[in-house]
């Protein structure tokens, strides 16, 4: 029998292995949470976007830039009762409702900046996404950009067909359409995403070609980088299901939801656009479209015999992020305006079109196009990118996978339920040996089969009941542990007793 200090320390034992678990229980469903907090967050429910947190985001993020000699910096957030509140960096707080006050924030919180000095604010994502119409009130010429997570971006407007648009510009040669902060913020992870080399796969469409697709790419000896792959085009939906968590890219004309591609030789023929996307979901892959005006697909030969590459690709392939990526095919092409959307099912559509007088997004994509250029070069000249991939969310679940194909929900689940049936393996046990009780060396002929029996049952303990049963097991012990606290002055009680007896 068990001494009360062991039951103590037993039950100790106990109460942290409870905590244990509850902490990794609330760690394997943060991802549930995140996804939550991102979708209340795009309807306008999420309270951590308004108020005076979104002020500190920025405030914080204004105090941790490095000072610039002569700059002029503020964090700045509009109410929804029309005030300004900046704030400078010693945390120093400056609350604006008329304009005459808005003409005093500068001077009461930088009292040293030089009167040439260059305004930058930084705005609050509130302020950008809900009172974007006081963005007018703020000092002609201060230099503006939203603050998102740990990162700020410069605003800029563009004029569309006559209409003054509100980017972000995350890259030197990307912008991105300002319309839901949820939608931004996904679109910020999107292209801070890294990109593996490795796992980029660019695709040649040619008849006749592969019917299926390599799980790893070929890669080149020197730079490591993925070659082109050629495929069957009435395979490509099928063969997508081999190239599981990868990039591919593919090119050509789209038009009315018909992807035109020209091979090595032949005349064009389509493909439907809507099948292959629908397939690159249905396999979990990032599916990137170039769209160019000229169909002739990557590492085929034109008709001067040259190799066959498209603007800027070649570049964008070495780039660390899709965002870098995006920027470095804008460089070659002119910028990149983005919108992005989601598709449901924990994945998204990112469309980059050449700024300019553009269709809007909704619009097709072919007819954003302009005609052909660079027939001699061997060039495929992109016109517009479009990008259907997981959001944060699934890509989050994805990385905290430890077998690659299995829920990570169900993985934490496991390992708590193994860590949890370890820590109540007395009752574990106890209801095991109930279910398949120990073998009987009796019952096998020689040893060799009584060994296998015994490592059977012990396998499927280890890894099956222990992980199934291990929550229920461990409150069972807890519960058991908890009476034995509890009928403690009782047994010591019997225990005096019994000494007074065995003395007298």
């Amino acid at each position: 029998m068990q001494t009360p200090l062991a039951i103590g320390h037993s039950f100790l034992r106990g109460v942290c292995a409870a905590l244990l678990v509850a902490a990794s229980v609330a760690s394997a469903q943060a991802n549930w949470l995140t996804k939550l907090a991102r979708e209340a967050g795009e309807v306008g429910g999420s309270a951590a976007r308004h108020g005076l947190s979104s002020l500190d985001r920025a405030a914080i993020h204004l105090k941790a830039l490095p000072k610039a000699p002569g700059a002029a910096a503020l964090a700045a957030h509009a109410t929804p009762e029309g005030h300004w509140k900046f704030v400078n960096r010693e945390g120093e707080v400056f609350t604006a409702g008329t304009p005459d006050e808005l003409t005093r924030a500068v001077p009461t919180l930088l009292p040293d900046a030089a009167a040439d000095a260059k305004l930058t604010l930084y705005l609050s994502e509130s302020t950008v996404f809900k009172e974007r119409a006081l963005l007018k009130d703020l000092p002609e010429g201060a230099r503006l950009r939203i603050v998102v997570g740990k990162d700020s971006y410069p605003l800029v407007h563009r004029f569309n067909y006559g209409h003054d648009t509100l980017y972000a510009a995350v890259r030197p040669n990307l912008v991105v359409e300002l319309t839901d902060a949820g939608l931004f913020e996904e679109a910020v992870a999107q292209f801070e995403r890294p990109l593996a080399r490795s796992s980029i796969r660019t695709l040649a469409l040619e008849p006749g070609g592969p019917a299926t697709l390599s799980a790893s790419p070929r890669l080149e000896p020197g730079t490591k980088a993925a070659l082109v792959d050629s495929i069957d085009p009435p395979s490509l939906s099928r063969a997508l299901s081999n190239v599981r968590g990868q990039t591919v890219l593919v090119t050509g004309r789209v038009e009315n939801d018909l992807l035109f591609f020209q091979p090595s030789s032949g005349s064009e023929q389509t493909l439907k656009l809507l099948d292959v996307i629908d397939a690159a979901a249905a396999s979990d892959v990032n599916l990137v479209i170039l769209h160019a005006p000229s169909p002739r697909q990557p590492g085929g030969r034109n008709w001067l015999w040259q190799k066959i590459s498209v603007s800027g690709l070649d570049d964008a392939l070495k780039r660390a992020t899709l965002g870098d990526f995006l920027d470095a095919l804008g460089a070659s092409n002119g910028e990149l305006q983005a919108a992005i959307s989601r598709e449901g099912s924990g994945r998204v559509a990112i469309r980059a079109v050449p700024g300019g007088d553009a269709e809007p997004m909704g619009g097709v994509v072919g007819e954003w196009l302009t005609t052909a250029v660079s027939e001699v070069t061997g060039k495929v000249m992109t016109g517009a990118v479009e990008v259907h991939a997981r959001d944060e969310a699934r890509q989050n679940e994805l990385d905290q996978r430890i077998v690659p194909f299995i829920p990570s929900a169900f993985q934490y689940f496991y390992l708590v339920g193994a860590v949890a049936g370890l820590m109540g393996l007395h009752v574990t046990r106890s209801w095991w040996q109930r279910l398949w009780p120990p073998e009987s060396r009796s019952e096998y002929r020689g040893p060799i089969g009584y060994r296998a029996a015994q490592a059977a049952r012990m396998t499927a303990f280890v890894l099956v009941f222990m992980p199934l049963v291990g929550l229920p097991a461990l409150m069972a012990s807890l519960a058991l542990q908890a009476y034995g606290i509890a009928m403690l002055p009782f047994r010591f009680l019997r225990w005096i007793v019994g000494l007074r007896q065995a003395t007298g």
